[in-house]
């Protein structure tokens, strides 16, 4: 460690001292290179020999973290109030305390000035849609609705419109929220610290911060809980909001623990299982961030066992196994059509554990079992027990099934071991951290000796009255060399543009083609036997006829959902990876040839005896290093239309055809507009970079500082040479 953090410091220190800070931005940020303080804090936090195993929750909002933590933490107890929106899903931290305490972090008045301001935005959006609306309703009112009524259903559909903008709805609906609470928010401090002397205490104390309806629950961004728990020794258990977060601090706060952890628990539901947000709620898992151990958890499990192809015939162990092989199947094949996104590491990370399950309900049935208050447990009971009646039809069978189901022993284990391993843990990731810091070092060591030894020989085999020329050459060509960078850059990016359309509605286009085919193979018929009443011919008294029945078979057709709704499924995360992984391919192969082609422009356009290839290579590096670029997310949930499985027919059957249908339609249409609307960012991105400025004065920089050095030519040697001395001192 002391080694690393010397080396760091001395090319920082030798960077600064020499004036190359400019210079070497570029390969600066290649390399990942930050200030030393930066690198000993980092260090020196991962070196604390009692420092905390830390342990991070993600999930999307209503994904049954809440459930699942107060299942696992407080034994059932609903201590966590559980979040409605993604709004109020506050920032949470769970550690070891002497005693129950709550420190509560509020938003500043920064922040709520900035929720404010998009709430205006909002309503400014709502009353144009509502007026709108309106004129249409009050045009076709052909039943005689009242006005109020009409005000009524065109205020309902320009909410509804909204809801469509996540993260600005979002706004709209936090402040709203501030609003209802009745608080003035300027009253509000940075923090509040609440002190309880029991679970229930805590519990009712929280609903007021963090609960759906809590009155200060719209003002508080984060929590930290300390508890007097004996799991929590050594651990720090982190519940992250989900993702997209509009506060832009609470979300960068939230990476950043995240991007702390050591062990990392990703729930999702059962039910929409690893879907595009949740893979989101993983970027943040890399090989830099040192995470050690990751594991899935697949919530709201007892929800698949009410499926026919699940329940079978009823024995509750085969249908856990038949509920949990797809979710494993599925975790495979969604890192496996991923891995391109990782390395070899990291994928061997998302991979490497089975798939844990978790019933959070099953726990507060357990807990509640003679009074069950909530109606959701009382539901998923009373499915238990019409589909499994061996298994829970009395209380002592029920709870042995129920904990069975909740499987937190098995997770209780997990984190045991987990926290067992922590020393190791956390010297594998020390090891790993010096490791990767130690050759991204070396790296930039090595290439700042290139650049050196290169001004060496360019300063042995100029002239001072070439390069006065060359000054001045390049003086009566910086608005060619401009227009000329300008053009090369524009033209490079437009190509990059159409071809990447071009790769994107092929692959887009084959891959709707493979729905249709599933569509057609989930198509089928089969043979029933109905019975129908027939004259048998006699009669009995008066006008009283005998009757028969008689069995007849029709063919009816039927749709295979549970093939089709998986197709649909992997189609919606096929267009997400084309969509992502192909514009990330062409953007990565574009850098690698913008520089050429920009050299190749310059030195047709100006003339090979104007420019030097080196310096302009230099000069492009640095530039392209700090242009930012477009980055691309996409939604993979499927409508609840398509939620179906099983085998359909009849009105079933075709409104499933019909909402698959649609389905496309509207995927396609949106799948185009995702195609155009990234072509158009990075088109514009391309074409406001202004390359052809920032080049020609970099490059006019660094023939100045040549000109320059050639004037004390051996003094500028002497310089350069000390230089190398010190780099080839440093101990990689």
């Amino acid at each position: 460690m002391e080694n690393l953090l010397k080396m760091s410091q001395t090319l920082e220190n030798l960077v600064q001292e020499n004036d190359l800070v400019g210079e070497l931005q570029g390969i600066e940020k290649e390399h990942g290179i930050r200030p030393s303080a930066e690198l000993k804090e980092a260090l020196d936090e991962k070196m604390e020999p009692e420092r905390d195993l830390k342990i991070g929750i993600l999930g999307r909002v209503k994904a049954g973290k809440s459930s699942l933590l107060n299942a696992l933490v407080f034994k059932g107890q609903n201590v966590l109030p559980k979040a409605a929106t993604p709004m109020t899903a506050a920032l949470t931290v769970l550690e070891y305390g002497d005693r129950f305490e709550a420190s509560i972090e509020y938003y500043s008045q920064d922040e709520i000035e900035t929720i404010k301001s998009n709430h205006a935005t909002c309503q400014n959006i709502l009353e144009n849609s509502q007026k709108e609306r309106f004129a249409e309703l009050k045009q076709n009112n052909r039943t005689g609705k009242s006005d109020s009524k009409l005000q009524e259903l065109a205020r309902e559909y320009a909410i509804k419109k909204l809801e469509d903008e996540v993260s600005l709805y979002a706004y709209y609906e936090q402040y709203e929220q501030i609003k209802q609470s009745g608080i003035n928010a300027s009253s509000i401090g940075e923090k509040e610290i609440l002190t309880c002397s029991s679970y229930d205490e805590l519990n009712e104390k929280l609903k007021d911060y963090i609960g759906s309806s809590g009155k200060y629950t719209p003002f508080t961004k984060s929590i930290t809980l300390k508890l007097n728990e004996e799991m929590l020794k050594d651990v720090k258990i982190i519940d992250t909001p989900g993702v997209n977060d509009p506060i832009v601090s609470r979300e960068n706060r939230t990476k950043a623990l995240i991007a702390k952890c050591d062990v990392v628990f990703l729930v999702s539901p059962a039910g929409q299982f690893l879907n595009d947000v949740d893979l989101e709620l993983l970027s943040n898992v890399n090989e830099k961030n040192g995470i050690k151990e990751f594991h899935i958890v697949a919530s709201q499990f007892d929800l698949q066992l009410s499926n026919p192809e699940i329940k079978g015939n009823g024995v509750l162990q085969e249908a856990i196994q038949r509920a949990l092989t797809p979710l494993s199947r599925q975790q495979k094949n969604v890192f496996e059509n991923k891995k391109s996104s990782y390395n070899d590491k990291i994928y061997e990370q998302l991979t490497r554990f089975n798939v844990l399950y978790s019933s959070g309900i099953s726990t507060e049935i357990i807990n509640n079992y003679d009074n069950l208050q909530d109606e959701n447990a009382t539901h998923a009971l009373g499915l238990l027990q019409k589909h499994y009646p061996d298994y829970f039809s009395n209380k002592e069978t029920a709870i042995s099934n129920l904990k069975k189901l909740s499987n937190i022993d098995e997770i209780l284990k997990v984190l045991e071991n987990v926290r067992k391993e922590k020393d190791e843990i956390i010297k594998g990731i020390m090891d790993d951290f010096i490791s990767s810091k130690k050759s991204a070092l070396n790296q930039y060591k090595n290439e700042i000796s290139a650049i050196i030894n290169k001004k060496i020989e360019v300063l042995n085999s100029t002239d001072i009255e070439e390069l006065k020329a060359q000054i001045e050459k390049i003086k009566s060509v910086k608005s060619k060399v401009v227009i000329n960078a300008n053009a090369a850059f524009e033209d490079s990016g437009a190509e990059l543009s159409s071809k990447l359309k071009e790769k994107l509605n092929t692959q887009i286009k084959a891959l709707f083609g493979s729905i249709s085919s599933a569509s057609e193979n989930a198509k089928g018929s089969e043979t029933i036997t109905k019975t129908k009443k027939v004259e048998d011919g006699r009669v009995l008294g008066f006008l009283w006829k005998k009757y028969k029945d008689v069995n007849y078979q029709v063919s009816i057709d039927t749709l295979n959902a549970s093939s089709l709704r998986t197709a649909a499924q992997d189609a919606v995360i096929e267009i997400s990876n084309i969509l992502g992984d192909v514009y990330s391919d062409n953007i990565r192969m574009w850098k690698k040839t913008i520089l050429k082609d920009l050299l190749t422009s310059l030195q047709e356009s100006v003339g090979d005896e104007a420019l030097d290839a080196d310096m302009i290579k230099q000069s492009v590096r640095n530039i392209i290093a700090n242009i930012s670029l477009p980055e691309f997310s996409y939604d993979t949930t499927l409508p609840a239309a398509l939620q179906k499985s099983g085998k359909l027919v009849g009105y079933e059957r075709d409104e499933f055809l019909n909402a698959l249908e649609s389905f496309q339609s509207e995927l396609r249409s949106r799948t185009n507009a995702d195609i155009k609307a990234i072509c158009a960012t990075l088109d514009k991105a391309i074409s406001n970079a202004n390359i052809g400025d920032k080049f020609i004065n970099s490059y006019e920089e660094k023939i100045e500082q040549l000109a320059k050095d050639a004037q004390d030519k051996e003094s500028s040697l002497a310089r350069y040479r000390s230089i190398l001395d010190q780099l080839n001192q440093i101990e990689g």
